[in-house]
Formats: C-alpha cells, structure tokens, sequence
C-alpha cells in the first residue's frame, strides 16, 4: 500500500483543522500543524502534508509506510519492518529510543525486545 501521507489525526480548531502526524511503525507523535483553513478537509490534509508535515518523515519505498529516521534503513530505503538492520540494532523500534549496549537485549525505555525481525527474500 502506497500511502499519501504519514499516519494522521485531525483536531477541530475555532481557525480551521490542525493536524497531528505520527511514524507508521513506532506510532511516535512527530508534529502537529498549525490551522489549516481550506474549502475540503481533503485539501486541508494536503496542504497539511506538504507544509508542515512531510519533511519530518521517510517514506518506504517498498511498503509506502512514513517513517521516523530511527525506523528507516538508508542503505536501501526502506522501514526496517522490510529492510531490518543487520548486527545489532542502533534504535527501539517499539519506541525509537536510541539502544545503549550496556541494557542487553531490552528496550530501557519501553521494554520491547531490541531484535529485528526478517529474513532473506
């Protein structure tokens, strides 16, 4: 699936509609726009996107997910749910926390177990 923008929720605002992106794959809250006044909520999710949005996301070019950098492979540009990084990983994906070696194989932010998942294609 090919998606036009990052996963989105919409606030009602006296201005217009104000708009919070979060990362498809932590869930990470990553902006809220300002109001956005427009003639369709459709056009307002757009200009949403393109304004403020956008510039703070990766976007997978094999599942079409938007992205944090911290659940983004640059090396072949994709998430890391396609394209899991190899050795040791350098960031949660649960959370984005960045990993310290020192805390094993466990999140010391959130808990989740710190292994990507994948395999060869």
């Amino acid at each position: 699936m090919n998606r036009k923008t990052a996963n989105f929720r919409v606030l009602p605002d006296g201005n217009g509609r104000r708009y919070q992106f979060f990362c498809a794959l932590s869930g990470a809250h990553v902006c809220t726009t300002r109001p956005i006044l427009s003639d369709t909520p459709e056009l307002a999710l757009e200009l949403a996107w393109e304004s403020e949005g956008k510039q703070h996301f990766n976007h997978c070019s094999k599942c079409g997910n938007w992205v944090i950098d911290a659940m983004y492979n640059v090396e072949v540009l994709e998430c890391v749910d396609c394209a899991p990084y190899e050795g040791v990983p350098l960031y949660c994906k649960s959370c984005g926390e960045k990993v310290e070696a020192a805390n094993g194989n466990r999140c010391s932010k959130c808990g989740a177990v710190l292994a990507y998942k994948g395999g060869a294609e």
